[in-house]
């Protein structure tokens, strides 16, 4: 009997795509925590990599809009048969230009949960799992990018499980990962990588 793959689908901004802030390039397939995801759940599974720099949740609404002409959710839904769904943005949604609350950026990651919702209305719903916030603390120059998005995070993360549990789905909080941050501190470092990687293995495996 040929064996069910489970595809596992990835979507985030830059920490999901791989972004090595040292060299401004994208970490290879032996140090993103996608990659490391993919070798560590093993042949009955295949994570679909669906990172993007810059992505948000309210000003670019990721299920029906489009950023640097990379495809937004919903035809990677279309496209696949997804088991499981891992989404992993809300940093970008804290630069300043933005102004948005903690509520309403948590209001974006809700309205994304319905429409994912919406889109397997006659169909199996996959598992979702939410990555709470990275705690950044964002060091020159991306400091003034970022002003003050240090006292939103508590409430972000407070906010994001709210969201989590409204909808009955799994919450992984990522402040623990503080000290697992690179030198811009906004990036994951490879340590962090490697940490998140294993997180994720065991949440997908639990679930």
């Amino acid at each position: 009997m040929t064996q069910l793959i489970k595809n596992v689908l990835c979507f985030g901004d830059s920490n999901t795509w791989g972004l090595n802030c040292e060299t401004g390039k994208r970490f290879d397939e032996h140090t993103r925590w996608t990659s490391l995801l993919n070798q560590q759940l093993g042949s009955e599974y295949k994570v679909i990599e669906a990172g993007q720099p810059n992505r948000t949740l309210v000003k670019n609404p990721p299920f029906s809009g489009a950023l640097n002409g990379i495809s937004y959710l919903k035809p990677y839904l279309a496209q696949h048969v997804v088991s499981t769904i891992v989404i992993a943005l809300g940093t970008n949604d804290l630069k300043k230009r933005f102004d948005l609350s903690p509520v309403k950026i948590a209001s974006g990651l809700a309205s994304l949960i319905t429409s994912i919702k919406h889109f397997y209305a006659d169909a199996e719903l996959p598992n979702i799992v939410l990555f709470g916030p990275l705690f950044i603390s964002p060091q020159p120059p991306l400091r003034d990018i970022y002003l003050n998005c240090e006292d939103k995070l508590a409430p972000l993360n407070i906010s994001f499980k709210h969201v989590a549990n409204e909808h009955t789905l799994t919450y992984v909080d990522l402040s623990p990962l503080t000290t697992l941050l690179a030198s811009d501190g906004i990036h994951l470092s490879s340590q962090g990588h490697k940490r998140l990687s294993e997180i994720v293995t065991a949440v997908i495996y639990s679930l």
